[in-house]
C-alpha cells in the first residue's frame, strides 16, 4: 500500500505539472487518499471524494457569488453543504464537500467557477491514476482480501469466544481485551461485507466454484451474534455452583471450538485447502448425552430464570459448534 500511494502520488504530480496546473497538490491528494487495497474499495472511495469535491465547488462557487466571502455565507454553505450530501447518504463526501465549499469562498471568491473546474479536474486525475496503479502495481482482488478478513475475523472471534467460556467456568472477566476485540470484529464485518460485494460483482480472480461460499457471510456473523448471546447469559448468571455441573463436558466442547476456529481461520486463506473436525463431533455428542443424563437437574432447587440462562449458554454453544462443521464442509465442497 505504502508503495503504491507512492507511485500513484508521484505519478500524478508529474502529469499536473506537465499540464501546468495551479495547485497540482490536489491531484496528489486524491491519488494518496483514495487508495485501498482493491480495485472496488479504491472506486468507492474515488467516487465519494468526485461526489464531494463536485458538490463543494458547486456549492461554493454559488454562495461566494451570491452572498461573497463572509462568514455568513461560508456558516450557510458549510451547513448546507454538509447537511445535505449526509442527507443523501454521501457520507464519506460531506466532510470533504464543506471544506471545499470553505476554500471557494474564503480564498477564490473573485474566480470560483474556475476554480472549482481545477479542483474536479485535479481530484479527478489523482483518482484515475490511483485505480491504474492500483490495477497493476502487486494488484488484490477482493477474493483474496475477503479469505484474509475472514481469517482475522475468526481468530479475533475465538479469542472473544474463549474469554466469555472462561468466564463462565471462573467467574472472571477481561473487559478491556474484550472491548478492543469487540471493536476489531465489527470492523472487519463492515469491511468483509464491502468485500463480499465486490466478489459477487466479479472483481475476483477466483474461478466461482473455488470462492469461499457465499453462506460464510451469514455463518460468520451468526456465530459472531451466538457468542455475544453466551456473554449476556454469562455476566447475568448468579448461581456458579450450578454453572459447574457440566464443567468437563464444556470444557473439551469450547477447546475443540477454539480449534476449530483456528483451523478454518488458517484453511480459509487458501483456496485449496481441506479440513476435517471430527473431534469437534465427538466434543458435541458428548456434551448433549451428559446434559440429557442430568436427572437431577429436576429436583434441584434452582430458579428458573437460572435454568434458562444456563441452558441458553448450553445450547448457543452448541450452535457454534454446529455452523463450524458447516462452515468446513462448504469449505471442502468448494475446493474439492
Amino acid at each position: 500500500m505504502a508503495f503504491k500511494m507512492a507511485i500513484a502520488s508521484a505519478i500524478s504530480l508529474i502529469i499536473a505539472q506537465g499540464l501546468r496546473w495551479e495547485y497540482p497538490f490536489y491531484a496528489v491528494i486524491a491519488a494518496i487518499i483514495v487508495m485501498s487495497s482493491t480495485h472496488g474499495s479504491t472506486l468507492k472511495l474515488g467516487i465519494q471524494r468526485l461526489i464531494g469535491t463536485t458538490i463543494g465547488a458547486v456549492a461554493g462557487a454559488i454562495f461566494a457569488i451570491a452572498l461573497g466571502s463572509n462568514s455568513l455565507s461560508l456558516a450557510v454553505c458549510v451547513f448546507l453543504t454538509v447537511f445535505f450530501a449526509s442527507y443523501f447518504k454521501f457520507n464519506e463526501a460531506a466532510k470533504l464537500a464543506g471544506y471545499i465549499a470553505a476554500i471557494v469562498i474564503l480564498s477564490h471568491s473573485q474566480s470560483p467557477w474556475i476554480y472549482a473546474w481545477h479542483r474536479y479536474l485535479e481530484t479527478f486525475l489523482g483518482i484515475a491514476v490511483a485505480l491504474v496503479v492500483n490495477n497493476l502495481i502487486f494488484p488484490a482482488r477482493a477474493g483474496t482480501e475477503l479469505r484474509r478478513y475472514v481469517s482475522q475475523t475468526l481468530v479475533h472471534l475465538e479469542e472473544f469466544y474463549r474469554l466469555v467460556v472462561d468466564c463462565a467456568l471462573t467467574g472472571n472477566y477481561d473487559r478491556p481485551s474484550v472491548d478492543v476485540l469487540k471493536l476489531s470484529i465489527i470492523n472487519s464485518l463492515l469491511a468483509e461485507r464491502e468485500l463480499w460485494q465486490e466478489v459477487r460483482q466479479g472483481q475476483t480472480n477466483e474461478p466461482i466454484d473455488t470462492r469461499v461460499n457465499e453462506a460464510w457471510e451469514f455463518l460468520i456473523r451468526r456465530i459472531w451474534e451466538h457468542i455475544l448471546t453466551m456473554e449476556h447469559t454469562v455476566l447475568a448468571r448468579k448461581q456458579d455452583n450450578f454453572w459447574q455441573i457440566l464443567s468437563p463436558q464444556i470444557t473439551q466442547l469450547a477447546q475443540e471450538t477454539q480449534n476449530a476456529m483456528l483451523s478454518l481461520a488458517t484453511a480459509v486463506k487458501s483456496p485449496h485447502s481441506h479440513l476435517s473436525l471430527p473431534e469437534i463431533e465427538i466434543a458435541l455428542a458428548n456434551a448433549t448425552q451428559q446434559l440429557n443424563q442430568l436427572q437431577k437437574i429436576q429436583q434441584a432447587n434452582y430458579s428458573m430464570d437460572e435454568l434458562l440462562r444456563f441452558f441458553t449458554f448450553f445450547y448457543t454453544i452448541e450452535e457454534v459448534g454446529r455452523k463450524l462443521q458447516r462452515m468446513t464442509a462448504m469449505l471442502n465442497y468448494s475446493n474439492s
